[in-house]
């Protein structure tokens, strides 16, 4: 329907406000027909609900709270996406309050899956039952493998196929970040029914089995500091796997630099372990001087190719850029004023981490598109005191997103070139350091 086609076109522009890229690893895992589960981790908010909407060209109904609908946009977003709205036990005394059968909505959700699943639908979940900010993946719900088995026992030819999906953030709530979301390898419900026992085929069991499913395709550590040690480790390796594609790369670099990191902050942790995490970190510290990320995969592959390690992924020439300027200045001249602005408000608004980003994008969003009318409006004027037909400023509307597009775009590949820059003006003693490390990374990359 039309006003899904606006949702979607709407949160790609979310996405592309505030993520430099938004890469889906795997992408073809979920089947083009049948009912299919996908289940995955939900660790910053509104960011994780609206990249799950791309990760397969099936519309996926996702399973949401209906705690979120008190509003008429997003009620009318829920029912244009089919969202199937369910009340988590934390919503229950304000539904409670207001009247609401809590017992009757999470029923209505019950027959909602079921028969989403019985038309060969794609039901997307996040089995924590909400957000977790946390270094790891919180523990599943019960409530989607039973879902799933009461499909099962319905009919006899009845089956469902499980898609894990893990949202990878190299840096979550940093403007410009890259985002992965990793798709893992579909299995089937009742073949892995038929490898059980008897006594380990109910919901526990199951859902035990979805978590491992998840737990393979995302990036969990004991604490914060672990994690970041391991982002650190990941983003120089792939680097120097892959400096032409160093976000592909990634994923598959998670495990070994997991066990790393936790070698290097357990007790007793191993000397090469030490040395790995050393040399990771310097080079971590080396891309956030010269202004990047550094847990960026992409941002190590500029500081590599600036320090000689690698001739590939050069930055895009400075004439490039300068061709590029009028259209590029365009988009911020009408941009510049409002996104600030929404980062800004966002940021003074936000009363956790997780809500940073969903901020931006709501009610960010709002203001943009309020944004975007006011200038549309100014135009329609300038456009009737110069004689012209103020209807052409409808273009505006039409043209304004891709302006901004283009000038986010051309800001990020200006980065890249200050970037190396910069580097380019460090001493060779700093210089040498680096390559230094960098060769202690890549002698552990090898062996994997």
């Amino acid at each position: 329907m039309l006003f899904r086609r606006v949702v979607y076109w709407v949160s790609g522009r979310c996405l592309r406000w505030f993520y430099r890229e938004h890469r889906v690893v795997g992408y073809g895992a979920v089947p083009l027909s049948g009912p299919v589960l996908l289940a995955g981790n939900h660790p910053n908010d509104l960011p994780d609900v609206i990249a799950g909407l791309y990760l397969s060209p099936r519309h996926p109904r996702y399973i949401a709270t209906v705690s979120v609908t008190s509003n008429a946009m997003a009620k009318a977003m829920y029912e244009a996406m089919a969202v199937i709205p369910v009340a988590r036990v934390r919503d229950a005394r304000k539904m409670k309050a207001e009247g609401v059968d809590l017992a009757a909505v999470n029923q209505a959700a019950t027959d909602a899956v079921l028969a989403a699943l019985a038309a060969g639908e794609v039901v997307e979940v996040f089995p924590e039952g909400g957000v977790h900010d946390v270094p790891q993946i919180g523990r599943l719900r019960t409530g989607v493998a039973k879902m799933v088995l009461d499909h099962l026992d319905a009919a006899a030819e009845n089956d469902v196929t499980i898609v894990p999906f893990g949202h990878q953030y190299e840096a979550p709530r940093r403007w410009r970040s890259d985002l992965l979301t990793v798709l893992g390898t579909p299995w089937g419900v009742r073949a892995w029914l038929a490898s059980q026992p008897a006594d380990q085929r109910g919901p526990s069991a199951l859902t035990e089995r979805l978590g491992e499913s998840i737990r393979a395709v995302t990036r969990n550590a004991e604490s914060w500091e672990e994690g970041a040690t391991r982002d650190e480790i990941v983003a120089a390796a792939a680097a120097l796997r892959a400096p032409r594609d160093p976000l592909g790369a990634a994923p598959g670099l998670v495990p070994a630099a997991s066990a790393m990191a936790a070698d290097a902050h357990g007790d007793g942790p191993s000397p090469l372990a030490v040395h790995i995490r050393t040399a990771a970190h310097a080079l971590a510290a080396a891309v956030e001087r010269a202004g990047g990320i550094g847990t960026s995969a992409v941002d190590h592959a500029r500081l590599l190719h600036a320090l000689g390690v690698h001739p590939a992924g050069a930055p895009v020439p400075s004439i490039a850029l300068g061709l590029a300027v009028p259209v590029a200045a365009i988009g911020w001249a009408v941009h510049a004023p409002v996104l600030p602005l929404v980062h800004a408000l966002s940021a003074r608004r936000a009363k956790a981490r997780v809500d940073l980003v969903a901020g931006c994008f709501v009610p960010g969003l709002y203001l943009v598109l309020l944004w975007w009318l006011v200038v549309a409006l100014l135009a329609a004027v300038g456009l009737a005191v110069a004689g012209w037909s103020p209807l052409w400023a409808v273009l505006l509307l039409v043209t304004l997103p891709r302006f901004g597009d283009f000038a986010l775009g051309w800001r990020d590949r200006l980065g890249a070139w200050r970037f190396v820059k910069r580097i380019h003006e460090w001493s060779p003693p700093e210089c040498e350091r680096l390559r230094a490390a960098a060769a202690v990374i890549r002698g552990w990359a090898i062996t994997l």
